[in-house]
């Protein structure tokens, strides 16, 4: 995996973003409020990930990425898209 600091900092702030309730103002995780979009994130993350999985939040990244935030059998993960078919887990979080 080649991964500088500056990628690193810049993906793990959105993701303590997404993770974090409430920390998100202004360009939030309701930036992306369209009905349409958020049906396509969640069939495209159902597709790649199974059906098994919801999504709690999706945003629309400064770098072009989507993220989103889904949940699995009580375990939260940060994922990210550039094209919403190809997703790749960030982080993963086990929810309490």
């Amino acid at each position: 995996m080649n991964i500088d600091r500056r990628t690193l900092l810049k993906v793990g702030g959105v993701g303590i973003t997404l993770l974090v309730p409430g920390a998100a103002v202004g360009n939030s995780l309701h930036s992306v409020s369209d009905a349409a979009t958020r049906h396509e994130i969640d069939r495209s993350i159902k597709a790649g990930f199974g059906g098994s999985f919801s999504v709690r939040t999706h945003m629309h990244g400064p770098d072009g990425l989507t993220y989103a935030d889904i949940e699995h059998a009580g375990t939260r993960y940060l994922v990210s898209s550039a094209n919403l078919f190809d997703w790749n887990i960030v982080a993963a979080d086990r929810a309490i």
